[in-house]
């Protein structure tokens, strides 16, 4: 899917800026954005808005996206921003600030980093791990995630590293992988693409502290399963998962246990092949539209999510000062 910048792109992102009042490096914008603000700040006399720090975000993402040719799909809002925003970092646990230039401060990340600024491809973390994270591939975070002897490396340990795996492996482009089955080590993000085990660990975590919801999900799944000692096998572990989550002060934490995850591997690998379309609706009541087997086209990754140069033939030349931007100002509307 060929994506192309076009002048259109800047000149909005300008004029936002100039309807929002927000400053910003002009030095580090094109011409199409200097464009955009200097038609805005003649539209607007004063700024029509405030920005929310939603608002403040998407208007940066834009700005440095550009700035880097990288593309930003319109269904990157505001809006989006605030649903897929989160009081605590999956990777380190902290609780997340905003404005105090600390690494504990809010950012939002590409979770595949060969991919564009796009719906279900971002994630909302700490700039700690956001600067750990860099452009580093999921293959690359598992294998820090197994480092010997506990040390920190690029600023997380290996604990940290392990969580951030967790979080980029359903998002990773690898043809004919085999399924993921390492234990679910942090919480999935809202609209963050997971492997159906992850699911399956992530919507039986929430379930089994009332044992009454535990009782009902357990008949519900085993009702997917024909052998008598599978059944028995998730009932366990189910069993166990809800005594030791009262004992550790991250829930996810008792998913690390071997026996719960050679019992709950057992139970999935052995399940039918005609089952696990039921499981998949199961799981659509926990986030299962996080699961498909292939990643959107939307994403952009053959070009790494940058845009694509149009030919020669096709390029417009310097925008004139009497055209575009008067014509933006008598279409625009705005309350």
């Amino acid at each position: 899917m060929a994506d192309h910048y076009t002048r259109e792109l800047g000149f909005d992102l300008g004029w936002d800026l100039a309807r929002y009042g927000r400053p910003f490096d002009r030095s580090q914008a094109n011409v199409d954005v200097l464009a955009g603000y200097a038609a805005g700040r003649a539209h607007f006399e004063v700024p029509q808005h405030t920005a929310s720090r939603y608002h403040a975000k998407w208007l940066q993402l834009r700005l440095s996206a550009i700035r880097r040719r990288r593309i930003v799909r319109a269904d990157v809002t505001p809006e989006y921003l605030q649903l897929i925003d989160c009081e605590t970092c999956p990777v380190t646990l902290e609780r997340l600030t905003h404005s105090t230039r600390t690494g504990t401060d809010w950012s939002v990340d590409r979770i595949n980093n060969d991919g564009a600024y796009a719906s279900g491809n971002l994630m909302v973390i700490s700039t700690r791990a956001n600067r750990a994270k860099r452009a580093k591939n999921y293959r690359q975070v598992a294998r820090l995630a197994h480092a010997t002897g506990g040390e920190i490396i690029d600023g997380l340990t290996p604990a940290e590293w392990a969580r951030l795996a967790c979080l980029m492996v359903g998002a990773e482009n690898i043809p004919d992988a085999q399924p993921t089955l390492t234990p679910l080590l942090t919480r999935i993000p809202e609209d963050c693409r997971a492997p159906l085990y992850y699911l399956f660990q992530q919507f039986l975590l929430a379930s089994v502290a009332r044992a009454a919801t535990r009782n009902h999900l357990i008949k519900t799944l085993n009702g997917l399963h024909p052998d008598h000692a599978q059944r028995e096998r998730l009932r366990l572990a189910a069993e166990r998962l809800a005594i030791l989550r009262k004992n550790v002060t991250y829930a996810y934490d008792a998913l690390a246990d071997d026996q719960i995850q050679n019992f709950l591997k057992s139970w999935f690998t052995s399940l039918p092949r005609e089952s696990v379309p039921r499981l998949l609706r199961l799981a659509s009541y926990f986030g299962g539209h996080q699961c498909e087997a292939t990643l959107p086209a939307c994403w952009s990754l053959p070009t790494s999510g940058h845009f694509i140069d149009p030919p020669m033939s096709d390029r417009a030349g310097p925008r004139q000062a009497s055209d575009d931007p008067k014509a933006k100002r008598l279409g625009r509307t705005d309350e």
